[in-house]
């Protein structure tokens, strides 16, 4: 789908040049080499113009983030329900269900969240490209972000890496965390490359957890977390080296536990400043019925 920043030149670029002002605003190497290679990618007052071109104040200049043209050609589009969150012209933000993936893979090439949002867009008549932010295991639930253009995806980049988003989960435990509110600072560590679990080692990156006791009938807890660092299966790996896992968890707990038939995670909360607007975004999904349904 087409998306067109318009930006109007002010005093302090006065005879600065486009590139200085692209510079400025944070517009990476590589978007401005995809700005070059459109005919209407970058615009002066109308007029495609080379980033060498001189501003003046009152100046109007449009980028070209998304032409209009590009999708995701090897996502088929799937016919399913989304549940919408948000939606401008540079996000969308979904309620994942549990069970079902964010991409396509070799045992789901037609059941993704991808091929969902993919042939969401194909009925409005518009190309898409299919970017995540904030990618969930299949079986986690909760909010989900995508970006709907290269440039608020590779904004939204920055902002994980310089931990400027806030994300909460809820996760059902076997039994009661000792301490009802406390932080889980451990390092994370891949220790085969063959194997996607982690585990609690000294030579992991570090990794903070910050949680607090919803409710515990002493056999299971509702957990609030806060992510302060962003590892891959930080929480599930948290929880299990302090001796409770994820109800449900099969990698890190018992599957077989009688409790979920997944392991009990959700994203309940996504904040953040949006990048291009600036005005701050918090996106909140339910708990889903399987978890509502447990008894604690």
């Amino acid at each position: 789908m087409e998306r067109k920043l318009k930006y109007i030149i002010n005093s302090d670029f006065d005879g600065k040049t486009v590139k200085e002002f692209l510079r400025y605003n944070q517009i990476s190497t590589s978007m401005v080499t995809r700005l070059k290679k459109l005919d209407n990618g970058i615009m002066l007052n109308g007029e495609r113009v080379f980033v060498t071109a001189k501003l003046s104040e009152g100046d109007i200049l449009e980028l070209l983030t998304e032409s209009g043209e590009e999708h995701s050609e090897f996502i088929f589009p799937t016919e399913g329900k989304l549940d919408i969150i948000y939606e401008d012209e540079d996000f969308l933000a979904v309620n994942k269900p549990p069970y079902l993936p964010v991409h396509p893979s070799k045992g789901h090439p037609y059941d993704s969240l991808a091929n969902i949002v993919v042939y969401y867009y194909k009925q409005k008549n518009e190309n898409f490209t299919f970017r995540c932010v904030n990618r969930l295991d299949k079986d986690t639930s909760g909010v989900t972000l995508i970006a709907k253009n290269a440039y608020a995806h590779e904004l939204m980049r920055r902002l994980n890496v310089e931990n400027k988003t806030d994300k909460t989960y809820y996760a059902i435990v076997h039994g009661k965390p000792e301490k009802e509110n406390g932080l889980i600072d451990l390092p994370i560590y891949r220790p085969e490359e063959a194997t996607i679990k982690r585990i609690v080692d000294e030579r992991g990156k570090q990794a903070k957890t910050l949680y607090e006791t919803v409710k515990t009938n002493n056999k299971l807890s509702l957990i609030k977390i806060k992510l302060l660092t962003g590892r891959t299966h930080q929480i599930r790996v948290h929880f299990s080296h302090i001796g409770h896992p994820l109800a449900g968890d099969f990698l890190y707990g018992d599957e077989n536990d009688g409790v979920i038939a997944r392991q009990a995670l959700h994203c309940g909360e996504l904040s953040f400043i949006h990048p291009i607007n600036e005005k701050q975004l918090i996106l909140t999904a339910e708990l889903p019925e399987d978890m509502k349904n447990i008894e604690i």
